[in-house]
């Protein structure tokens, strides 16, 4: 009997091992790929580092992190194009949002990311979607930070939409400067839990306060 009770032990013991190294596998493989994403600059990169995060998916089907990143890449090329490739883009990448919604809900970092989507959304005609793209925006801003008020992207995406909405409708770098501060206090604090968590967006906080400056 006790003989039986080890070799079950041992069993589990090894059932959690091996999962254990899958999930730092895996880990690595985004890890990895999350540093050739912030190299990128190109079209062409984004499309194909979203095709890497894609077939992470494949073996990780159930970490919401590659669904996460491939959607973040989607959104990067549409803000790089023009016209339907925008749409077409975004709603590539809200398709695997609610991927990654579905494991793991009430995610500031999701919330985030929807939001960053819709303003990007707002330039295929920012006449006629600004009001409502803008207003989608701002719900997911909202949400983004009451989910996590410590998560620095919410205000950069908040701070950054209110930057290039022309004065006469409310916007400019004046009216973004006390968000934009609010980021990067936010930015100089927040610690991801985890190496492969979403750290993007200090840098581009930085370079529109030296935009500012300038």
């Amino acid at each position: 009997m006790i003989l039986v009770r080890k070799v079950f032990f041992s069993f589990i013991l090894l059932g959690n091992v091996t999962t254990f190294y899958s999930q730092t596998k895996n880990d690595t493989l985004i890890i990895a790929s999350i540093t050739k994403l912030n190299e990128c600059d190109t079209k062409q990169d984004f499309k194909t580092i979203a095709g890497d995060f894609e077939r992470i998916i494949y073996i990780d089907e159930k970490n919401w992190l590659p669904y996460y990143y491939t959607a973040y890449s989607k959104v990067k090329l549409a803000y790089l194009s023009k016209g339907e490739d925008i749409d077409r883009y975004c709603d590539e990448a809200a398709n695997y949002l609610k991927m990654a919604e579905k494991i793991n809900p009430q995610n500031s970092e999701i919330y985030a990311l929807y939001a960053y989507l819709y303003s990007v959304k707002v330039n295929v005609d920012p006449r006629i979607r600004g009001e409502v793209m803008g207003r989608k925006s701002a719900d997911y801003i909202n949400l983004s930070i009451k989910a996590d008020p410590t998560n620095p992207r919410p205000y950069l995406i908040r701070a950054v939409g209110i930057y290039y909405t022309p004065k006469v409708f409310g916007g400019g770098e004046e009216k973004a400067l006390p968000y934009l501060q609010k980021a990067l206090e936010k930015f100089n604090t927040f610690v991801p839990r985890y190496e492969a968590m979403p750290s993007w967006g200090k840098i581009q906080a930085e370079q529109l306060l030296n935009n500012y400056k300038k």
